[in-house]
């Protein structure tokens, strides 16, 4: 493996030894993570919107409006477009939750601010006000037909970032009894001045249904200033991420509890903690209520909090177990768990009260071997790792059926262990292209998506997957800007955000999560890239009875047997799943039905984009409810081999002629096999070699194969990956 010199002779040798035992590509230097996050959330709270193209629909011709669609085991997944918006800042929060599925009603529901050809009534004016009318797209067979409704309309209070879903009566099981609820921040288009709590009925009898009017009942539509006088609720900022609606016929939002939410930079807002809004039914009117977490111990010194970007809340199907993660630095740990990472309240009376729940502990020995191996340590101790939760790629939280917290994120390295502003601070790798990453993209130094879930006495942790790629920068000057293949906005200077945005989904028994994540494959970027530039859209499954994941990995927008969708494949930007999920043990070929061994997992998702990819322009909104199956779940869990990630290989010269390389990073010594097949998929093509631990790069034969397109499928153990590969 090639070592670069580090900086600093002092630094060289304690890094170089750490590196050699753990296989991570040499550190560079320290970023400031702290300020990366908050070139990201500059973008997500700016109330001033892109103007960089002119605000006009989006072009969907015959083709995208058809489904493409794949051959599977059990049935294709086929992707249609669902409907617009008028641009795409609306999709950019990965913590929103606009995208529901109820399985009390069999119902899945999508909220939006408007298309552009989407009329309300009354016509917004100034035209500007349109693009703040907030729509739900509700199904309630499985995205085959559609209807919509108008949710949020006002002149002057501009809802933003829409989550919502359906609340539903205890006990109903009719439509037309339940209610849309969305909610929001709310802009005047230059500054935030509060939130917006709406509800419908979704009742076409009795004419509140799906129409283009918002309801007039009251508190159907509700507006909570942020400054003082404070309402009932009191101070709150952003209810737009973790929206859920639990059994109890309950719904919840999240916001955040800043003092100032219209700052020019993160440490002016100053985080103060999180407020829960509770939505129910009361009186004939829809009611809310609120309560406020504010973590002790996490001051950084100026009398906020420090705290990294949003909180997150997750509940169980019948909404007694609830939980609320932070994350930030517990002024109170010491060594491992000193750094930024969960800190974690539950309540199990559905939110009477909440106490603190002991966090993961990174200086146990098991911490050690199944995480800090993959972390590199600080710069002068090279016995002492500190954990960072990585939440710009994205980071989710999930109840099980067990009533046990997931925490799912990828992780990186404190180079410091002071509590000031240096645990701020994360190491970087320059890679092949010349560029800073965050991870070294190498075996051990990959962005491992990692699940922290609760036991019975503990906390333990499970490997999902490596990503092969991570986002590109947004601003001027980030490294990867120029891969960002987003437009920029000519009032800002910045492109929108490209990263993983990992999601959980769980079955209503909560006996199986899963998680989807967005990446580039490398030979889609290049040989040496490692920016999320084309993401597809990959997914795993957790069953929760046997606390493993799956070895079988699903590329739901881009599958290896079929080209896939024109619109989301290698497209798969700012991508949504349902919080929660269905499955069945059997499917139907042309009848009869037929039982399987494993799950078919039924996840509605999400994917938004515009053609070109320009900010101000109308976006496109693609949906499915993609039946994954992974085969019997309970046999395999994911181990290092398996994640090798065989899809950080590549194939190089590409074109090539009578020869090309793949080279290849291995955890372990494995045998690796190589199948080349022709365009109608025959096999042209085979050979294997014994890989070692470290890079390999194996020889492929191509004397005899004709000019033209081919697909090289690598294999190792059960892991496997199809890349394209042109002979001339």
């Amino acid at each position: 493996m090639k070592r670069q010199l580090l900086l600093g002779t002092a630094l060289l040798a304690a890094i170089s030894a750490f590196s050699q035992a753990s296989k991570h590509k040499p550190l560079l230097i320290e970023d400031n993570v702290a300020e990366r996050l908050a070139s990201k959330y500059r973008i997500l709270d700016n109330p001033v919107e892109g103007t960089s193209a002119i605000n006009a629909p989006a072009s969907v011709n015959s083709a995208d409006q058809a489904n493409y669609e794949r051959s599977s085991l059990v049935s294709p997944i086929s992707w249609q477009y669902l409907s617009g918006s008028m641009n795409i800042f609306g999709v950019l929060v990965s913590d929103s939750k606009p995208l529901q599925y109820n399985n009390e009603l069999k119902t899945v529901s999508f909220v939006h601010r408007k298309s552009f050809t989407y009329v309300p009534n009354p016509v917004a004016t100034p035209s500007t006000a349109a693009s703040g009318c907030i729509v739900m797209q509700v199904s309630n067979d499985w995205g085959a037909t559609w209807d919509s409704t108008l949710l949020w309309n006002n002149n002057t209070q501009n809802a933003r970032y829409p989550q919502g879903g359906i609340y539903n009566p205890p006990g109903n099981t009719s439509l037309a009894n339940a209610y849309g609820v969305v909610t929001g921040p709310i802009t005047t288009g230059s500054g935030w001045i509060g939130s917006y709590l709406a509800s419908k009925q979704l009742d076409i009898a009795h004419g509140l249904g799906y129409d283009n009017v918002a309801s007039t009942a009251p508190n159907a539509q509700q507006f909570y200033a942020n400054t003082p006088p404070y309402s009932a609720l009191k101070k709150f900022d952003f209810p737009r991420t973790d929206f859920s609606a639990t059994d109890d016929g309950v719904v919840r939002t999240m916001s955040r509890i800043n003092a100032n939410v219209n700052a020019t930079t993160s440490g002016a807002v100053g985080y103060r903690g999180a407020r829960i809004l509770k939505g129910s039914f009361s009186s004939g009117v829809f009611s809310w209520s609120s309560d406020s977490i504010i973590p002790p111990n996490i001051s950084n010194g100026n009398g906020f909090k420090n705290i990294s970007s949003e909180p997150d809340m997750a509940w169980n199907e019948t909404g007694t177990v609830g939980y609320v993660v932070f994350i930030g630095t517990d002024t109170t740990r010491t060594l491992s768990n000193r750094g930024f990472q969960p800190i974690i309240y539950k309540t199990t009376n559905s939110g009477a009260s909440w106490t603190s729940v002991t966090g993961i502990d990174f200086n146990s020995p098991a911490m050690a071997q199944e995480v800090l191996k993959f972390v590199p340590p600080v710069q002068t101790n090279t016995n002492l790792v500190i954990p960072r939760f990585n939440n710009g790629e994205g980071m989710d939280i999930i109840v099980d059926g067990n009533d046990r917290l997931h925490i799912v994120s990828t992780i990186v390295g404190s180079p410091r262990s002071h509590r000031d502003s240096s645990l701020n601070g994360a190491y970087t790798f320059t890679n092949a292209d010349g560029e800073k990453y965050s991870f070294g993209h190498t075996p051990g130094s990959r962005p491992y998506i990692f699940d922290f879930y609760e036991t019975a006495t503990s906390w333990s942790v499970a490997i999902v997957d490596s990503m092969s790629t991570e986002g590109p920068g947004t601003a001027s000057g980030d490294d990867g800007l120029n891969d960002n293949p987003w437009d920029v906005d000519a009032a800002s200077g910045t492109k929108v955000p490209c990263d993983a945005r990992i999601q959980l989904s769980r079955t209503p028994d909560g006996k199986f999560v899963v998680y989807t994540w967005a990446e580039t494959d490398t030979f889609i970027t290049n040989s040496f890239h490692k920016w999320n530039s084309n993401p597809n859209i990959k997914a795993r499954v957790m069953d929760i009875s046997t606390a493993k994941v799956n070895s079988v990995e699903i590329n739901v927008t881009n599958p290896s047997t079929f080209p896939g969708h024109p619109a989301v494949k290698s497209s798969a930007y700012m991508h949504y799943i349902s919080p929660r999920c269905d499955y069945t043990f059997s499917f139907t070929v042309n009848n009869p039905t037929a039982t399987i061994g494993g799950p078919i997992l039924r996840v509605p998702m999400t994917v938004s984009n515009s053609s070109p990819l320009l900010q101000g322009t109308a976006n496109r909104h693609w949906y499915t409810s993609a039946d994954l199956y992974f085969g019997t779940l309970n046999d395999v869990g994911v181990s290092e081999n398996v994640l090798t990630n065989v899809q950080n290989s590549f194939i190089y010269p590409n074109p090539a002629a009578s020869a090309a390389y793949l080279k290849i990073g291995l955890n372990d010594n494995a045998k690796v096999n190589i199948s080349v097949y022709n365009t109608v998929g025959q096999v042209v093509k085979t050979s294997s070699a014994n890989g070692n631990v470290g890079e390999n790069t194996i020889s492929i034969d191509l004397n005899g194969t004709s000019t033209g397109i081919y697909m090289v499928t690598v294999k190792v153990g059960n892991a496997s990956t199809t890349k394209k590969l042109i002979v001339e």
